[in-house]
């Protein structure tokens, strides 16, 4: 049973536990994590100007232009138009914020997309109260500092620590409507190996993430990522150039409630250069995200809200992991080293205003293995733990 078939049988697996006891989000990469998002419908009262936007001119914390309110990382929020709460004083009481995860990250972990403001809890929820507004006024959308951990043992044959930092700006074109974001990344992945496996002492990636969004109506949204980048161990140069690119469609089958997306990845590697996207995302309620998509499974469930001024979330996360980068063998010659593995990961999250917040999250990592292009035959390598942790400010 080669790896993929073996996640189909994984991600199918998600379903049936989700549909039982529901728990959290989680990304593939995080660039592929897809969130709910809905723009501004016609004004809801005679005015030129609808509630929502009168109430954030009221605010300081939000200026009245709305081609100045940005996406948040990995996550495409939602905003809708409602009537404001009386029993608020806070004008931006009538908004609430969708979460993501983002990884979290993130949209798209992981994409990134102006932030909106989720709709209000229904009134049979209990706890309906005042918005965390996610986004940021301004271009600079905030900055994610991430480590992780898989430790090296006598049965997994290699270690991995991850360092991760990345940036996201925000353009928007048409408003909330058409947007583009960029996210300059760096990562570094240090290898703790047997000299045998003949992989270099680490991995290095950089590049910068390319989302445009734009809705096209009141259903059909349009995303693309565009990811140009070098992957190498920085003493090969020969193939160390790599694109990863994604296109998809968002169809919104019940508005704020329930979408089907699908498209196609294009990931760069050497296993698995195309993959296809498809899937559902489900919000029963402000409380539960049902991202049931291939390759990136993920539940996340609402555990505590401290009014306008933090979420925490927690999420249960099928991860599709691995890569494949130019490197440098010990006899002098170039090649191509591919890693992959497959995560479930249960992670939390707390997040707090202007996309600042803290998360951690730890998960089994099974059916790893690594190969070279120019040698045939692939090497498996035992399953571990994962501990990862990373802010956002």
């Amino acid at each position: 049973m080669n790896l993929l078939t073996r996640w189909l049988l994984f991600s199918l697996l998600i379903i049936p536990i989700t549909a039982g006891t529901a728990c959290a989000q989680g990304s593939f990469l995080d660039d592929l994590r897809l969130k709910s998002y809905s723009n501004l419908s016609a004004a809801t009262t005679s005015t030129s100007q609808s509630p929502i936007d009168a109430a954030l001119s009221e605010s300081k914390a939000v200026p009245e232009d709305r081609s100045s309110r940005f996406l948040r990382s990995e996550s495409i929020d939602r905003i809708s138009t409602l009537e404001p709460d009386p029993q608020f004083d806070d004008p931006r009481a009538v908004i609430d914020r969708d979460d993501e995860s983002l990884t979290g990250r993130w949209l798209l972990d992981d994409a990134t997309t102006l932030a909106g403001c989720e709709t209000p809890c229904a009134p049979e929820f209990d706890n309906c109260d005042t918005p965390l507004i996610r986004y940021r006024s301004t271009c600079f959308q905030g900055a994610q500092a991430a480590y992780g951990v898989i430790p090296a043992s006598s049965t997994n044959g290699l270690g991995i620590k991850t360092v991760e930092l990345l940036g996201t700006f925000a353009v928007p074109i048409d408003g909330m409507d058409h947007v583009i974001t960029f996210t300059p990344f760096f990562r570094m992945d240090q290898l703790n190996a047997n000299p045998g496996l003949d992989v270099p002492d680490a991995l290095y990636e950089a590049g910068v993430k390319s989302f445009w969004k734009k809705v096209m109506n009141e259903r059909l949204t349009t995303m693309v990522l565009f990811t140009p980048s070098v992957r190498s161990d920085f003493q090969s140069s020969e193939g160390a150039f790599k694109l990863f690119g994604m296109a998809l469609l968002q169809w919104k089958l019940v508005p704020d409630k329930l979408s089907m997306t699908g498209g196609a990845i294009y990931t760069g590697r050497q296993d698995f250069p195309m993959l296809p996207m498809m899937g559902l995302l489900w919000i029963p309620s402000p409380l539960w995200k049902l991202d049931i998509q291939f390759p990136s499974p993920r539940i996340s469930r609402r555990l505590m809200k401290d009014g306008a001024n933090s979420e925490t979330w927690g999420y249960l996360a099928g991860v599709f992991g691995g890569n494949t980068w130019a490197v440098r063998r010990a006899n002098g010659t170039d090649d191509q080293l591919t890693l992959r593995d497959l995560r479930l990961v249960l992670g939390v999250e707390h997040l707090l205003t202007e996309n600042r917040g803290v998360f951690v999250e730890t998960g089994l990592v099974f059916s790893r293995s690594m190969e070279f292009e120019n040698t045939p035959g692939q090497i498996d390598l035992g399953d571990a733990l994962l501990l990862r942790a990373g802010i956002q400010f």
